[in-house]
């Protein structure tokens, strides 16, 4: 006579399997989410660095086009725009390389250029090179309008030139405030130094001797 035997299912070991198994997909999923984000954080931080070295170039090559077209005004008036008086340097600044700004008179005297001037009105620079704010008419006849040249951060590029009676820098003071968009107050003298330029705010201004 065949004895039918029934033997209890061994549960323990597959249930105790399979929770090592789901335990180690887990363990893989959150392996694979780490390298994720570690590969995430390069890529943004490589992006980044591109990205402000890109930026920081630009900058310097516009610093470079607005320090040409000050030449140009030197060579024709003998003397860079001056900021000397009440005005937003940087209005001063693009006025002048805009054409609305002349030396004139005797004694001469740096002032804005009369809408009714015979003169020609000839723009040293191109807008359309650099970055501004501000509006340019189209009509170079037309005065601008709080015009000031930004950098690739969105700040206006620093000017100056005979700021002061304790000026004594023989050239124009011309640097972007960089990435964080802060730098120190320039010295009354104009002297545009090393250890001005070491300063911890000034840390990241850009000229084009940099």
């Amino acid at each position: 006579m065949n004895t039918l035997i029934i033997r209890p299912k061994n549960t323990f070991f597959k249930t105790s399997f399979k929770r090592k198994e789901v335990a180690f997909t887990i363990v893989e999923l959150l392996v694979v989410l780490a390298v994720i984000v570690i590969l995430a954080g390069i890529t943004f931080g490589t992006a980044t660095g591109v990205q402000t070295a890109r930026m920081k170039a630009t900058a310097r090559a516009e610093i470079m086009l607005i320090s040409q077209s000050l030449e140009r005004f030197h060579s024709i008036y003998g003397d860079y725009p001056i900021t000397a008086g009440p005005e937003d340097n940087a209005i001063t600044l693009s006025k002048a390389l805009l054409g609305w700004k002349e030396f004139k008179g005797k004694p001469l005297k740096f002032v804005d250029r009369s809408p009714r001037s015979k003169l020609k009105v000839e723009a040293l620079i191109d807008p359309t090179k650099v970055r501004y704010e501000g509006d340019v008419p189209e009509d170079i006849k037309r005065k601008p309008v709080n015009v000031r040249f930004t950098d690739p951060w969105g700040q206006p590029y620093v000017y100056a030139y005979k700021d002061s009676k304790e000026w004594n820098n023989y050239a124009f003071v011309l640097y972007s405030k960089g990435p964080d968009g802060v730098a120190e107050l320039l010295p009354t003298d104009g002297v545009y130094n090393q250890n001005y330029k070491n300063l911890e705010t000034n840390i990241d201004n850009i000229n084009i001797q940099d």
